[in-house]
């Protein structure tokens, strides 16, 4: 896959910076030339102010939220426990769209309703987190040493091991749902295969017992399944399935967050990924502003007022045509 996409979003950042400094990112700066990489680095907040890349409504919220519960950053020029000031990293662009509807059960079912096209009672409190007023979890990892075989030394949220971006949890009537987010912005892929024996070992037998993955007919080993954004999939879809089997929930949707204009990174995953599944009504690509829209629909009806700010900043940010 080539990296066009990516290219034109790093220059759109930089401008998008450059333009709203002030108003958007506290005067945050650029890291600017380095003669080291001879590369300009104008979409890179410096790492001193690295939280200014996350929407000022949410940055010690969300900090404190990773902290707490010992979720890792995404790590590019960032120290450890910061976000990175990448302006283009998807871990960041997920959390300025989500983190701020996180504890709100009314949002967070607007926009999962849209997407599903299920009507749902409730939205229930994450597995994880143990706060009943988180309805988001972010980085979302459960029993992976014993459900999908990743005992890799230090594996966590977020680090060496299946970690779902956003899990949002739903009931209707008696059934609960699981709603595993997989949330891509600028993502371009080499065509590696990741087959090996350690994988083969956690993955293949689930593969084949799975109710949503199909078997490949050349075999499992070096198929699709083993090369990205597929291998990511294949690995969330286990790990749902055996959340449900092991009794955490009925159902599982699985979201995935792909711009629309990234036609590269959507056409391989239609194309490989989807027709892998036994029931792709279970399965969805969208944009994010496509996502958001059900609140963005209630802020310009004035009946959802408290996100008028986060909508300015999406639409400024991300959302410019």
């Amino acid at each position: 896959m080539t990296k066009d996409f990516l290219e034109e979003k790093k220059r759109e950042q930089a401008s998008i910076l450059k333009e709203y400094r002030t108003s958007l990112f506290d005067n945050a700066t650029d890291i600017g030339y380095s003669e080291k990489n001879n590369e300009w680095f104008d979409y890179f907040i410096k790492p001193q102010e690295s939280n200014k890349n996350l929407y000022k409504g949410i940055r010690e919220e969300a900090i404190a939220y990773f902290k707490k519960y010992g979720i890792a950053w995404w790590q590019c020029l960032n120290e450890p426990n910061e976000p990175t000031g990448h302006m283009v990293s998807s871990q960041i662009n997920c959390l300025n769209h989500l983190f701020a509807i996180r504890t709100d059960e009314k949002a967070v079912r607007l926009i999962i309703e849209k997407v599903t096209g299920i009507q749902f009672d409730e939205i229930l409190p994450s597995l994880i987190d143990n706060d009943e007023h988180s309805f988001i979890s972010f980085e979302f990892t459960l029993d992976n040493d014993k459900l999908l075989g990743e005992n890799d030394e230090g594996w966590g949220r977020g680090i060496l091991c299946t970690s779902i971006d956003v899990m949002i949890i739903a009931r209707k009537g008696e059934k609960k749902w699981l709603i595993p987010i997989e949330w891509k912005y600028t993502e371009s892929y080499k065509k590696e295969d990741k087959t090996n024996q350690t994988r083969m070992d956690r993955y293949a037998h689930l593969i084949e017992v799975s109710t949503q993955l199909r078997v490949p007919e050349d075999g499992i080993a070096h198929s699709n399944y083993f090369s990205e954004p597929n291998y990511e999939l294949m690995r969330q879809t286990l790990l749902c399935e055996q959340l449900v089997k092991n009794g955490y929930a009925d159902y599982f949707f699985h979201i995935n967050i792909i711009p629309t204009e990234h036609t590269e990174l959507r056409s391989v995953v239609e194309k490989e990924f989807v027709p892998m599944l036994k029931d792709s009504s279970k399965f969805c690509i969208i944009d994010p502003h496509d996502l958001l829209a059900p609140i963005e629909q209630e802020v310009i009806n004035n009946t959802y007022e408290e996100y008028k700010d986060l909508i300015n900043y999406l639409q400024t940010r991300y959302w410019k045509k």
